[in-house]
């Protein structure tokens, strides 16, 4: 029998890229089109953490009394 699990995960993602100053109005903290990091960004990933966990049987039904469980970990 195959089990299918999913984890519900919390992430803290450290996004870098470097603009030209003349894109920004540093003054008044206004980052114009740089409010979200680009597609240029590198993204790092720092922190994790797994805050809940399910599985359940992976038989294709609709079978309301299938066996489901969950360990929450807050």
């Amino acid at each position: 029998m195959k089990y299918l699990i999913k984890h519900w995960i919390s992430v803290d993602i450290l996004a870098e890229e470097l603009v030209d100053e003349k894109d920004l109005k540093i003054v008044n903290s206004h980052l114009g089109e740089h409010e979200e990091p680009s597609e240029n960004a590198n993204f790092e990933v720092l922190n994790y953490k797994v805050k809940r966990r399910t599985y359940e049987d992976d038989k294709k039904s609709n079978d309301s009394s299938k066996e489901r469980t969950s360990n929450k970990w807050y």
